[in-house]
């Protein structure tokens, strides 16, 4: 027996762009996000009360984020319920599929790095309690970054253009955004390259469930693995650091590679399980 999906992603016919909605959302995400950096940037030492003031500023522009795009899908005619975040069983169930995405995507780019340059872990500098202070702030930081790049926009460009193209459109700006943290470097337009890949996963994850909360699930734990436990990001402030059993290649960049393979073949399998939900689901607009 077939069963009835109600779908956010499918073009309703009519479906017009309010332009003063998106150039309102534009304006409050630049609001939240100068509030959001400008406290990381006055308090960035890791105490205790740096990192309260960098949580309450995630919170105040998490707050502006999520109330403006309800306000503003609303507008547009489109329910609270496209967001998938009502907090519910069915909502912390996505979030965990969203955390074993992410896992499987990490854990796929660290064998592809594996077969290029072998490594094994040792201990290192970060413990268990500061694990936890960063997976807080990850959270929050990932929700505000879920909210504005795969929240309004993404299912407003789906309404206008079909959410395969909503997708790649949304990564280029999720990758850009990514140079205020960078500069405009080598470095930083490989982490263009590398958030924008990981973009098309944290889209499709969102899709396939109709929850952000997944999305936000993959983005998190991303996060904790790469820069608190694994150590992979190089910074070599983890709970472990890698150790290269080999010396590192100096004509291409295995961890780049890696990555990009590892975000396109997780992406790839969930555009073809999205692909086969929607076929095998009698679904209707909202």
């Amino acid at each position: 027996m077939s069963h009835q999906l109600q779908n956010y992603f499918l073009q309703k016919e009519g479906f017009k762009l309010s332009v003063r909605s998106m150039l309102l959302f534009i304006l409050l995400f630049l609001g939240a996000w100068l509030i959001y950096f400008f406290v990381q940037i006055t308090f960035p030492n890791q105490t205790l009360i740096s990192h309260f003031v960098r949580i309450v500023s995630a919170v105040i522009a998490t707050i502006i984020m999520l109330v403006s795009t309800i306000k503003l899908l609303e507008k547009s005619k489109i329910q609270k319920e496209a967001l998938g975040l009502k907090l519910n069983a069915k909502s912390g169930i996505n979030f965990i599929v969203g955390v074993v995405i992410g896992l499987l995507t990490f854990t796929l780019m660290g064998l592809i790095l594996y077969s290029f340059v072998p490594f094994h872990f040792e201990e290192g500098s970060l413990k268990g309690v500061e694990v936890l202070t960063d997976s807080h702030a990850f959270f929050w930081s990932s929700l505000l970054e879920e909210l504005t790049f795969r929240g309004y926009p993404l299912i407003i460009l789906s309404q206008l253009l079909g959410w395969r193209k909503a997708v790649w459109i949304m990564a280029l700006p999720f990758g850009l955004s990514h140079l205020l943290v960078m500069g405009l470097t080598i470095d930083g337009l490989m982490m263009v390259l590398t958030t924008a890949t990981g973009s098309l996963v944290f889209s499709y994850a969102f899709i396939l469930t109709g929850s952000l909360w997944t999305a936000i699930g993959a983005h998190v734990i991303s996060n904790i693995m790469l820069h608190s436990i694994s150590g992979l990001d190089g910074l070599e402030n983890a709970m472990f650091i890698p150790v290269f059993d080999t010396n590192w290649p100096v004509n291409y960049n295995p961890g780049l590679i890696s990555f990009l393979m590892g975000a396109i073949i997780m992406a790839a399998i969930l555009f073809l399980l999205i692909k086969k939900k929607f076929s095998h689901s009698h679904l209707h607009q909202f």
